[in-house]
């Protein structure tokens, strides 16, 4: 009975510290399980903060580039222009450095997005004083075509006045008479229509008073053409060549340096002619100074 009641303790006992060492054995189970399951938290958060860095960083290179992109897009315009962008592109060059520096070192997200909204500060803030600039610019360029459309037009005003002066100065002639003449005797001369009697053509005008032209010798020039085209000269006769205006040099007939101080000048050519004339239309043409002036017309049957 002793021995049943010893066997029976002993058995109670082997229970007991079979239980102890189960309830050991769950509790350090539990604690392991606990233990991998915070370790295992941690990587996921760990490597979720590394993805996040990640696209932090890849949003930050794209937002840099877009940044530059931007601005380079003003280059060229102006030097002022030019030197605003320089120091636009350093500053927010230095502004992703300092980031790139927090994502090497793990910083906080929340940290890295408000330096990546700073240095969208600063683009937004290079970017007004860029348009401000462009405006201006604009302004002035639109102010210096005004400027120079007043010039022009100014210009234009004063050459049409002195187109006006130098027309108001030239001289006009006035009442240009052309008498083919023949010899009727004892030295008297008469009008005459025949070609053939023709001894001398006297050429008569006047040139206008003008108060504006200068005063001095002017070149007054005689041409009488005949019906053939050609000019009635003869160098023994006084003939010659002269410069028309626009520069060509043509034949005349009789040519005086007359002396004009803005009066009414009066002006006799007299033509000794000593061939026979062809019959047929003349003209007689008067210039001044190489400008014609003025001609007549009249016909030898």
């Amino acid at each position: 009975m002793e021995d049943s009641n010893k066997a029976e303790n002993k058995n109670k006992r082997t229970l007991l510290i079979l239980g102890l060492l189960l309830g050991v054995s769950v509790i350090f189970n539990i604690y392991l399980l606990s233990r991998s399951n915070t370790a295992e938290t941690q990587v996921v958060e760990e490597k979720a903060k590394v993805d996040s860095l990640n696209a932090f960083k890849n949003s930050l290179e794209n937002d840099f580039e877009a940044m530059t992109y931007e601005l380079d897009q003003f280059k060229g315009k102006n030097i002022q222009l030019d030197s605003l962008l320089e120091k636009a592109n350093a500053d927010i060059t230095k502004q992703k450095r300092q980031i790139d520096k927090l994502i090497n070192e793990n910083k906080d997200i929340d940290l890295l997005k408000r330096q990546l909204a700073e240095m969208k500060a600063i683009r937004d803030g290079y970017r007004d004083q860029i348009e401000t600039l462009i405006k201006e610019n604009k302004e002035l360029r639109f102010a210096n075509i005004n400027l120079s459309q007043e010039v022009d037009n100014l210009n234009k005003t004063t050459q049409d006045l002195n187109q006006k002066v130098q027309l108001a100065s030239e001289l006009r002639t006035e009442n240009i008479i052309v008498e083919p003449l023949r010899e009727k005797g004892k030295g008297k001369l008469e009008a005459t229509e025949k070609a053939k009697r023709v001894g001398k053509i006297n050429t008569t005008f006047v040139i206008a008073e003008n108060k504006v032209a200068p005063k001095g010798k002017r070149e007054v020039v005689l041409r009488i053409v005949k019906p053939d085209g050609y000019v009635l000269s003869d160098a023994n006769n006084g003939s010659g060549t002269f410069t028309k205006e626009g520069g060509r040099s043509t034949d005349y007939t009789l040519l005086k340096n007359v002396d004009y101080n803005n009066a009414r000048t009066e002006v006799l050519f007299e033509w000794d002619q000593l061939e026979e004339l062809k019959s047929g239309l003349y003209i007689a043409e008067v210039y001044v100074d190489g400008v014609l002036m003025g001609n007549n017309k009249f016909d030898l049957k």
